[in-house]
Parts: C-alpha cells; structure tokens; sequence
C-alpha cells in the first residue's frame, strides 16, 4: 500500500512540475519606447498603438505621458497610430446609461496623418535600443 502512495505521489509531483513549466504560447516581446512632441513640445497624453503592418501579429499598445511612452512589442514592421484628446468646451454628449448625467465632448486633435491615415512606421527589432521618436505637427 505504501508503494501505491508513493507511486501516486510521484505522478502527481511530475504532473505539477511538467505542468508549470511548460513552454508559452505567447508570442515574444521586446521593449520598445520613445518620445511624441507636438510642434516642439513634449504631448501632454495620449494612446500609441504599434499595428503589425503584416496583419499577422496581435497590437501593441501603451499610453503617452508627458511626451513619453514606453511597452513591448513583437518583432517586425509596425504601422504607428498616435491620438490625442481634449474637451470641447462647452459641450456635452449622452453618458453612457440612460439615467447617466451628460459628460464632456472630447475631439481628437492630432491630424489623420498620425491616426485615421497614419504614415507613421517603425521597424521593431529583436536585438537593438527600439527607440522609436515621434515628432508631429498640427495642421498649419
């Protein structure tokens, strides 16, 4: 009976042990980061969204801050979408649920060269600094 137990216990010691320590699924990453400016000037806050430009990789995405950014990445050729948005003053939108107050209306400010119609690329890589720097003009 002893043997029986110990048997049992080895099998599911080795289950446990195989089981954890499997190989992933998920696709490797690299850190990838830089800055945004804005007509010179660091961008307050926004969203960065690296899109494989191949369509076979899932996105990357991160939060500028203070002109910053900074999250990982697959390898490869990446179309870049930046936005940004800010209140228009003086005006409201439906909230969310009925019985909800209305909230702020908010506009995307950066031109669809950098969103909607982004020309936008970098080219992340599985060896290297990845440091990709953004520098954007509004419409003049």
């Amino acid at each position: 009976m002893k043997l029986v137990s110990y048997l049992s216990l080895l099998v599911c010691l080795t289950v446990f042990v195989v089981g954890c320590g499997g190989a992933s699924d998920a696709p490797v990453t690299y850190p990838v980061s830089g800055n945004v400016t804005l007509d010179g000037e660091p961008l307050p806050a926004g969203d960065i969204i690296f899109r494989d430009a191949a369509g076979q990789a899932a996105s990357a995405a991160g939060k500028v801050e203070n002109g910053a950014y900074s999250f990982r990445a697959t390898a490869g050729q990446k179309s870049v979408v930046i936005t940004a948005t800010k209140e228009i003053p003086g005006k409201t939108v439906v909230g969310g649920a009925p019985d909800e107050p209305p909230v702020p209306a908010v506009e995307q400010y950066l031109p669809a060269e950098y969103n909607e119609q982004t020309t936008l690329k970098a080219d992340v890589s599985d060896s290297g600094a990845n440091e990709f720097n953004f520098e954007l003009r509004s419409k003049e």
